[in-house]
């Protein structure tokens, strides 16, 4: 489970998340990744002196990954946390590989909110038609961390309010573009769609149920959504079924697959960003 940590700034800054490349660096698979060293998958609240980081990016942040002995195989999953590691600055662990920097207030809004939903249910949507389709993926098949179903009630939800999604930038939007990379990646490099699965699925059970608490806690009167709460069983039995299922599929891998699974780390990051600062943009901001 991942952590949130508070800590003392001496005020509170302004604007909205920052970090997110321009999305025509991220479309084909194995092509240049603008500013992949910086982690923008994270959510920062800050209010009257308080910033608060959510480490969404960085599944099992507690649990640092650490190198096989020699002669073992290597765990997948401890060379994913590793990957992702270093790519978190030191404010939000002391073993971040990168430096700490400021962060702005994070200020949600309902418009916002409902554009990264359903950017949100595009993406997984798209991973779990992936993983019905593959038979090679067929251990994740209803393991219970599935996610669209319980989107398609949030949205709802939402747009019953009278609440139309932010307009998108440009030609598509977040969600659209990272479910367009994903299925082409499942085509083209079946280890790398499984860091993006890795990183997508673990990084909501932990950081991503405290984004959704903060984000409902100031617009939506607190409100339990089922995006973070609609799940079978508890997060953590599920979450170690589908690891060892992970683990399972990459036994056989070569060092080379593996090294281009572990090699999407910064993309799936950076994907995972531009997708969440749709949560502090507003109608008039996008203009």
């Amino acid at each position: 489970m991942e952590r949130v940590v508070k800590r003392r700034t001496t005020r509170a800054g302004g604007g909205r998340v920052r970090g997110a490349p321009c999305r025509r660096d991220l479309r084909r698979p194995g092509g240049n990744l603008s500013g992949a060293r910086r982690p923008a998958c994270a959510c920062h609240a800050g209010a009257r002196g308080v910033a608060m980081v959510v480490f969404a990016s960085r599944p099992d942040l507690e649990e640092t990954g650490t190198s096989s002995a020699a002669g073992e195989v290597s765990s997948i999953i401890e060379d994913l946390k590793s990957a992702a590691m270093n790519l978190h600055t030191k404010d939000q662990s002391a073993s971040g590989g990168q430096k700490a920097k400021k962060r702005p207030e994070f200020k949600p809004t309902l418009e916002g909110y409902l554009r990264y939903l359903v950017d949100s249910r595009a993406i997984f949507s798209t991973m779990e038609d992936i993983v019905k389709e593959k038979a090679e993926l067929s251990l994740l098949l209803e393991n219970g961390l599935e996610r669209a179903g319980a989107l398609e009630k949030d949205i709802a939800y939402i747009e019953s309010l009278e609440v139309q999604p932010v307009a998108v930038e440009g030609e598509a939007s977040p969600g659209s573009d990272y479910s367009a990379y994903l299925k082409t990646l499942s085509q083209e490099n079946l280890p790398g769609f499984i860091c993006h699965y890795y990183n997508t699925y673990f990084a909501h059970t932990a950081g991503g149920r405290m984004i959704g608490k903060a984000v409902s806690d100031r617009i939506l009167d607190g409100r339990k959504l089922d995006f973070y709460h609609d799940y079978p069983e508890p997060v953590s039995k599920l979450s170690k079924r589908v690891k060892d299922s992970l683990e399972d599929i990459a036994r056989e891998w070569s060092e080379e697959e593996k090294g281009k699974c572990v090699g999407e780390t910064g993309k799936a990051f950076q994907y995972a960003g531009q997708v969440m600062r749709q949560i502090t943009m507003s109608s008039s901001s996008s203009e």
